[in-house]
């Protein structure tokens, strides 16, 4: 009986002792969570930006037959 309490105790501490023995781990992880949200943020981004290029693009062959000027409303 004692040596499975004991078991149980070394377990036990190993288990919490985890962060002790490595502070680094979950400080890695969330850095790695956010290094591969800010990579789908920047695919996003990405996209906007081509979609944008197009509409400019659209929005330029037809103002070249009415004279050029592109207005693009802002709103506040």
């Amino acid at each position: 009986m004692r040596i499975l309490l004991t078991l149980a105790l070394l377990c036990s501490l190993l288990l919490s002792g985890c962060e002790f023995f490595t502070p680094d781990t979950s400080r890695a992880l969330s850095q790695t969570r956010q290094i591969e949200e800010m990579h789908k943020q920047t695919q996003q981004l990405e996209r906007q930006a081509d979609a944008l290029e197009r509409l400019v693009d659209r929005a330029g062959s037809a103002g070249s037959a009415g004279g050029g000027v592109i207005t693009i409303p802002i709103s506040p």
